[in-house]
């Protein structure tokens, strides 16, 4: 009897298990089903730049903004995929017949863009191939280890960057190129700011001197050498004309001053004092010098901001605040290392940390580049034409702004 009630356990499960088989073979219901019609499938007649994202026609990897027409698409922006060359971009809005999307980090000559849209079973694919490139190159050249500190930018497209040396800062060129050589050795141990001040000559501060150095002859220009008080220190220089510019200064214990420099009679005065902000880069626009810093109350940093004071002749008008990054929560622990204009008047901004630039115009601040540049940011320069310069710690990235930097005074 017992040998009978196993034998039975054994047929029911076996013959479970055949009934379960027998259940597997069988095929699954298909997600195309007979007499079941799609969606119409979407058709792409046309992809062009989103002109807010973009400039002569020109679709940058990773940060552009395309807008594709056609038909049969799904006023849902989620239920529509948009593909270049297999990677998915970000859909930011649509219509039936219209998709605005973000370009994903794709680049080439011929890029391939097919729309899915949901429920219909057919892709539409873009009869040409688009043209998507990148916004940014590094500059080779540059040892992992470098320490950078400084960058210009002078007439014939050559950079120039100060970088540690033992004992001074060496200053190296980087001609259009890329090839790279150390070229001059400098008087200091320090640097702040490099800039192009016109007839050949490159001005550094970050010592207790001002001075020239003559790219060509790469030795020290004697026509300018200013010596402030031993314990000041000089930041930052920018230029009116070839015969007058402004300088940061701080003075001990810790005052921050702009002073005028008459490059003619090689001679400085107060323009402007600041108190006891921590100024780190000063730039001139358009008969005003904007001063950017932040600073320290009972030893704590106080969110940087950006002033300006209008130019009168060698003189300077009352400070006004342009810029407080207080007032902007996501960037009160960053501090502003460098800034530069556009020539629209767009205010560039280089950050420590958060994010590399931030651009600033009628009262909108907002992220450059973002996906693409990383911070720290220790030095911005504009180029000639539509290349803006950023300097890392031991890096150099060419950014191509697809715009012209505002009119420098030192390009003389």
């Amino acid at each position: 009897m017992k040998r009978f009630k196993i034998t039975l356990k054994v047929t029911l499960v076996l013959g479970l298990l055949a009934i379960t088989f027998t259940g597997c073979e069988e095929d699954p219901v298909s997600i195309y089903q007979d007499g079941v019609p799609g969606e119409p499938a979407p058709i792409v007649t046309a992809v062009v730049p989103d002109s807010n994202f973009s400039a002569d026609h020109v679709t940058f990897s990773g940060i552009g903004v395309v807008e594709i027409t056609g038909q049969n698409f799904s006023p849902t922006p989620v239920f529509n995929t948009v593909f270049f060359d297999g990677v998915s971009g970000e859909v930011l809005s649509s219509s039936t017949t219209s998709i605005r999307v973000k370009v994903p980090k794709v680049v080439g000559d011929s890029v391939a863009i097919r729309v899915t849209v949901q429920e219909a079973y057919d892709f539409g694919d873009y009869a040409s191939g688009y043209k998507i490139t990148t916004a940014t190159q590094e500059i080779g050249g540059i040892e992992p280890q470098e320490q950078l500190y400084s960058i210009a930018c002078d007439l014939s497209e050559t950079v120039w960057v100060t970088a540690l040396n033992d004992p001074t800062i060496k200053i190296i060129a980087i001609e259009p190129d890329s090839s790279f050589e150390n070229r001059i050795s400098s008087l200091t141990v320090s640097s702040t700011s490099l800039k192009y001040g016109g007839r050949d000559r490159l001005f550094m501060t970050g010592g207790a001197i001002l001075y020239s150095m003559n790219k060509v002859t790469e030795s020290v220009d004697p026509s300018v050498f200013i010596t402030p008080n031993a314990q000041d220190a000089t930041l930052d220089i920018d230029f009116v004309d070839s015969t007058q510019a402004f300088m940061a200064l701080r003075k001990a214990p810790n005052l921050g001053y702009i002073m005028t420099i008459d490059l003619e009679t090689v001679s400085m005065d107060t323009a402007a004092v600041y108190d006891t902000l921590t100024i780190q880069s000063i730039r001139i626009f358009e008969d005003e010098l904007f001063v950017a810093g932040y600073y320290k109350i009972e030893g704590e940093i106080q969110p940087s901001a950006v002033w300006k004071n209008s130019i009168f002749g060698s003189t300077l008008g009352p400070r006004e605040l342009v810029l407080d990054l207080a007032d902007h929560p996501d960037y009160t622990n960053a501090q502003i290392t460098t800034i530069t204009f556009s020539e629209d008047g767009k205010l560039f901004i280089g950050l420590n940390s958060v994010n590399a630039i931030l651009v600033y115009k009628d009262g909108i601040l907002k992220p450059y580049y973002a996906p693409i540049l990383s911070p720290p940011t220790l030095d911005l320069t504009w180029g000639n034409g539509d290349f803006l310069y950023q300097l890392k710690t031991n890096q150099i990235i060419k950014i191509n702004t697809v715009e012209t930097g505002a009119s420098y005074g030192g390009r003389f």
